[in-house]
């Protein structure tokens, strides 16, 4: 069975396209309205494309399922940058389609990374939305100390209580660990993409 072998390019806001998509016509219009661009939001898929519906893409339809449940479903298809859950299909499949075809082993990058590699500002961003982070982390520390120590003083542990407690400490780790994963983006582009 013959099937489309997908082409890939990056735009200007840094999605990534396939060429080979049947709307690509559509995605190509230069100088899309804001209407146009949600509307290009929403069809920026492989579920969407002529080519998964009938089967014939280089990506069979239950190994497209199955990447869009893993990217829906769990977090473990993050940007490899700044640690954000990839939203868009496309730069999966761009992805594991380099990975299949040609071993090549391209790193998750979100399209906010793209744009900030591409005009070099991605250290800039990214020591910014850290002091963010580090911000958010110190209060709501803060917030849960205080919270601990009022319960601890006026001897009541209510469920309420706890329950808020434990709200505040779950955001409190997942800010830990988008601040980690930060971190190590950093790391990773001064070893894979600094021009020092």
């Amino acid at each position: 069975m013959s099937y489309i072998e997908p082409s890939f390019e990056i735009d200007e806001k840094g999605r990534v396209i396939c060429q080979s998509h049947s709307k690509y016509p559509f995605f190509a219009i230069p100088n899309k309205n804001a209407l146009q661009e949600k509307k290009m939001e929403l069809l920026l898929t492989c579920k969407t494309c002529i080519h998964y519906q009938n089967n014939e893409c280089f990506f069979p339809k239950s190994e497209i399922d199955k990447i869009e449940k893993e990217r829906l479903l769990h977090d473990n298809l993050l940007c490899k940058l700044c640690g954000n859950r990839i939203d868009r299909m496309l730069t999966i499949i761009h992805k594991f389609y380099l990975k299949e075809r040609f071993n090549i082993e391209m790193p998750l990058i979100c399209c906010n990374c793209h744009e900030n590699l591409k005009k070099n500002e991605f250290i800039t961003s990214s020591k910014r939305t850290s002091t963010k982070l580090s911000f958010y982390i110190f209060y709501m520390s803060l917030i849960i100390i205080v919270n601990f120590a009022i319960g601890l003083f006026f001897g009541y542990a209510s469920i309420m209580t706890l329950i808020g407690l434990a709200f505040w400490i779950i955001i409190l780790i997942k800010y830990l660990k988008r601040l980690r994963l930060m971190q190590q983006g950093r790391k990773y582009y001064e070893e894979h993409f600094s021009k020092e």
